[in-house]
């Protein structure tokens, strides 16, 4: 089995970033996707909306958060009372980028009757346009929850079609897609098959449907983890951003797991280094404008009750 070994340096950053967190009374959430030497350092390692969600029940004054910027953004909407820390600023999501408020604005005058279920992985600006929003996992039960016969979802289209083969209703898609995702290819799942051919496929729903059909078990992160710990193969590949791999690795260490998919270049833009820097001169601080504070929340919310 592959492990990682922390360096001696990374450890030395560890044990400041430790020393930090405890000076300033602060929490460090790790998305799935991060380094595995960040798992290291820590408090909590999950997906975007179950560190949101883990967030709310710290008492800690300031939340480091080392994942994407829509992910801080989401952090803040439901603490808003918290100090929220994205460590780089190029921590951008190129899906989330891919639509605007205005331009749902516009779809939404488009199909007047629609209701809109938007993912979690977009800006706080389009969330105020939203309905409600939804994750990976929830996403079929989000769209049947609203009472709507037609539903615009954004801003993953390959995460539309999967609900769309889920659902009854009229799936309006948006065109956004994660590049991670769909840098993919039928070659390299049986090229990877024939290395490993006692392994299961596990693989996210941001996926396009064509690449689905290999998959023994589709899920978001968090579900790989259940799934993977509750299976009783030995062996998996693992159909999403490679980092998972390694999270995998930490949580269900008597199980092989292998990438099947890349890295995420923003991402991988959050290091010990700037996490340190980050507690330091507590930077970047998310900031959310206030008019369509109430509103994004409301969808995340929304979403929470039900």
């Amino acid at each position: 089995m592959s492990k990682f070994q922390i360096s001696q340096q990374q450890q030395k950053i560890i044990k400041e970033i430790a020393q930090l967190k405890k000076e300033k009374n602060a929490i460090l959430l790790a998305h799935n996707y991060m380094r595995p030497e960040i798992f290291e350092a820590a408090d909590v390692c999950g997906d975007s909306f179950e560190l949101s969600k883990k967030a709310m029940e710290t008492d800690a004054e300031i939340i480091v958060f080392a994942g994407v910027h829509f992910m801080a953004e989401t952090a803040k909407l439901l603490n808003p009372e918290k100090k929220v820390l994205l460590p780089s600023l190029r921590a951008g999501c190129f899906m989330a980028d891919m639509i605007t408020a205005d331009r749902l604005k516009i779809m939404k005058q488009k199909h007047p009757n629609a209701g809109v279920c938007l993912y979690v992985n977009s800006a706080a600006s389009v969330k105020a346009e939203a309905d409600i929003c939804c994750t990976s996992a929830n996403a079929v039960e989000m769209v049947e929850r609203l009472p709507h016969d037609e539903i615009i979802f954004a801003p993953d289209k390959h995460l539309a079609e999967y609900v769309a083969t889920k659902t009854k209703k009229r799936i309006i898609p948006w065109s956004g897609f994660c590049h991670v995702h769909t840098n993919f290819s039928h070659e390299k799942i049986v090229r990877a098959k024939e290395k490993y051919p006692h392994a299961k496929i596990m693989m996210h729903p941001e996926t396009p449907g064509e690449f689905l059909k290999y998959a023994d078990h589709i899920c978001g992160t968090g579900g790989m983890i259940t799934f993977s710990k509750k299976d009783d193969a030995k062996e998996y590949l693992v159909g999403t951003e490679e980092g998972m791999v390694w999270r995998l690795r930490k949580e269900v260490p008597e199980k092989e797991f292998y990438p099947l998919m890349g890295s995420c270049i923003n991402m991988k833009q959050i290091t010990l280094e700037n996490i340190r820097e980050s507690l330091i001169q507590e930077k970047y601080d998310i900031t959310i404008d206030p008019k369509i504070f109430e509103k994004a929340k409301r969808s995340l919310t929304r979403m929470m009750e039900l």
